[in-house]
C-alpha cells in the first residue's frame, strides 16, 4: 500500500487472510479483488440509474448488443450469447423476457430457415436509446475519479490482462475441440 492512500476493503482482507494463512501469498488480491470487488460496485450502480428505464444490468446488456451490432435484421442467438458471456440457456431466457416486455423480437433468418435472429423492436431501439445515454454519462462520472493519464494507463493493464484471460480461453477451446 501507497503511504498516503487510506486501507479499502482488500487491504484489510489481504492483511487478515495473512494472519490466517502465512503460508499463502495473498498479493494477488491487490488486482483480482480489487477488480472483482468494483465489478459487484459498478453491477450495482448500473442497476440503480438503469432501473427507471424499467431495465436491470443483465436486460440493458443484451439490447445493447442488439443495438450495437447495428444489423437490422438482428443477431443469431449464438452471438448474443457470445457478447453477453452467457451459456445458451441464460441467453435464451433474457430473449423471453425481452419478448415479454415488447424490447426484443424473435425472426426467422432470411439466410437460414432453420435459424433465428433477434431484433430490438421499436420500443426496444427507443429504450435502449436513451438508457444508453443515462449509462454513458453516468459510467463516465465513475471513470473520473481517475485523471485522464491514470484512465489510459488502466486501460491498456486491463486490456492486457483481458487479452491475456481470453487468448487462454480460445487455447483451451481449442484443445477441446482437437
Amino acid at each position: 500500500m501507497h503511504k498516503n492512500q487510506a486501507n479499502d476493503a482488500i487491504d484489510i482482507f489481504i492483511a487478515e487472510w495473512a494472519r490466517q494463512r502465512p503460508d499463502l501469498d495473498f498479493q494477488y488480491l491487490a488486482t483480482v479483488g480489487r477488480v472483482v470487488r468494483i465489478a459487484a460496485h459498478l453491477r450495482e450502480r448500473m442497476d440503480t440509474w438503469l432501473k427507471p428505464f424499467g431495465l436491470t444490468w443483465e436486460m440493458f446488456d443484451l439490447l445493447a448488443s442488439l443495438q450495437r451490432s447495428g444489423d437490422a435484421r438482428g443477431l443469431r442467438p449464438t452471438a448474443l450469447y457470445e457478447a453477453c458471456m452467457l451459456s445458451s440457456g441464460a441467453t435464451t431466457n433474457r430473449i423471453d423476457r425481452a419478448e415479454k416486455l415488447k424490447l426484443a423480437t424473435r425472426k426467422p433468418d432470411p439466410d437460414d430457415g432453420r435459424a433465428a435472429r433477434i431484433a430490438l423492436t421499436k420500443r426496444g431501439h427507443a429504450i435502449t436509446a436513451e438508457a444508453m445515454t443515462e449509462h454513458s454519462y453516468r459510467a463516465q462520472e465513475i471513470a473520473d475519479h481517475l485523471t485522464q493519464r491514470e484512465q489510459e494507463t488502466l486501460e491498456a493493464l486491463l486490456r492486457k490482462l483481458l487479452r491475456g484471460l481470453e487468448t487462454a480461453k480460445e487455447k483451451e477451446a481449442a484443445s477441446a475441440r482437437s
